[in-house]
């Protein structure tokens, strides 16, 4: 990703989907206090998150998707209160789900599937589903022979089978 963009410090919405980006997510992107929107998905942006991206508190929609993530999801990611959306599929997560995304009361949509996470899906996850009306998409690993992530009950709306690991 090219640098710069510590200049926009104004910048509120940037889509960079699609542009086979290589490389680490600098934490540059993250300086604009306004950035609402950040579409990074369908690169080859690759290793952890930047502490910096936890700082983003007026993001609302965040899309990674199809990228070579890895590592640990931070439990920093419930810092990020104003989250509609949040995009993680198609990565390398790895390890569980951070209870901490059920702090993201203001979610439409999660989907981390198609990871190497493990577990349950946290219980603050399932019962900030089950009293939002507007929460309706919650999509992971949970399905196949031995599913990687357990959704109890109605939790996930969409169970993928995930990468055969």
């Amino acid at each position: 990703i090219p640098k710069g963009f510590e200049n926009f410090s104004s910048m509120k919405l940037l889509y960079i989907r699609n542009n086979k980006f290589a490389g680490t997510l600098p934490p540059e992107l993250f300086v604009s206090a306004s950035l609402s929107m950040l579409n990074c998905s369908h690169n080859d942006l690759d290793g952890s998150l930047p502490d910096k991206l936890y700082a983003a508190t007026s993001l609302k929609s965040l899309d990674l998707s199809s990228n070579e993530f890895s590592g640990a999801i931070s439990t920093k990611i419930g810092d990020l209160e104003d989250l509609t959306k949040l995009n993680l599929r198609s990565n390398k997560f790895v390890g569980a789900i951070p209870s901490t995304m059920g702090l993201l009361d203001e979610l439409i949509s999660l989907d981390v599937s198609f990871n190497l996470l493990s577990g349950n899906m946290p219980d603050e996850v399932c019962s900030l589903r089950g009293s939002s009306a507007l929460f309706t998409e919650l999509v992971a690993d949970c399905s196949g022979s031995s599913p990687q992530v357990t959704c109890t009950n109605t939790c996930c709306s969409t169970c993928e089978i995930g990468y055969d690991v």
